[in-house]
């Protein structure tokens, strides 16, 4: 680690080799959605990922378990979503929202509608595990003391406007506003330059899922700036594998998110 004199933001070298990146087996594991401005210029970062900037941002995990977690927790989002919508239905039959809800999984699942707590085969069998190495080079650690101080100094207006005076905390960066984490990610990538001259190639951050026994949840998002130059991208793929429906990280984390593959 090292304390970046010019910026003040506390600096890593790097993920180490073989990082894990599950990704859709079409699109292949160097080809995330590209972000971009709107029509009018703007910035609609409602949608995009923790921290992402205009151009393709790559995230990838230090343990397969935080990689699964990642993809997987979304879906329990929705599903929680759909289950909180019924309580009005649950009232009107006088039951509790978790036995009608028991009800409805139960009548979807002999439908086999692919509803409730499932996802079809075709999510597993249409995603593989990569492995990727990336260049050498300095990494911003988000959840640094040193890093919340220095970038709540050098955007202490923008964030007053989103209504943060007080300081960046943990908080902040690890909750789901994007339009703090994105301001983070445009003002490191775009803005900041480093005591050697360089650029940070990305951030490094915590899952908010938290970490598994024997795992770090070390999650990093890596800026593909050569792509975006239309140059030749530094990262390469060092493996694939597909997912199989037995993975064990897998089963774990279906079980933590209640989220089942057929």
């Amino acid at each position: 680690m090292a304390l970046c004199n010019v910026t003040g933001l506390e600096l890593v070298e790097g993920p180490r080799p073989g990082n894990y990146r599950i990704a859709r087996s079409s699109y292949g594991p160097l080809a995330p959605k590209e972000r971009e401005t709107e029509a009018d210029g703007t910035l609609d970062t409602a949608a995009w990922s923790r921290f992402d900037t205009v151009g393709h941002t790559l995230y990838t995990t230090d343990d397969r378990l935080t990689s699964f977690m990642e993809l997987l927790a979304p879906y329990r989002t929705e599903i929680n979503g759909a289950r909180r919508a019924l309580q009005r239905d649950a009232d009107a039959m006088g039951i509790p929202l978790d036995e009608y809800w028991a009800m409805v999984v139960e009548d979807w699942d002999q439908a086999g509608t692919m509803r409730a707590r499932w996802l079809p085969r075709a999510w597993r069998d249409g995603r593989t595990i990569y492995c990727v190495d990336y260049p050498q080079g300095w990494w911003v650690d988000i959840m640094s003391i040193s890093t919340l101080t220095a970038l709540s100094r050098h955007l202490e207006e923008e964030l007053a406007e989103l209504g943060i005076t007080g300081g960046l905390t943990v908080a902040h960066v690890t909750a789901d506003d994007r339009a703090v984490t994105t301001l983070l990610a445009r003002w490191l990538r775009d803005t900041a330059t480093l005591f050697d001259g360089t650029q940070p190639l990305g951030i490094r951050f915590i899952s908010k899922h938290g970490h598994p026994a024997g795992g770090t949840g070390t999650c990093w998002a890596y800026w593909m700036r050569a792509t975006d130059a239309g140059l030749d991208e530094p990262v390469t793929v060092t493996d694939e594998s597909p997912i199989n429906e037995h993975d064990v990280d897998l089963k774990t984390a279906q079980e933590f998110c209640k989220i089942w593959t057929r």
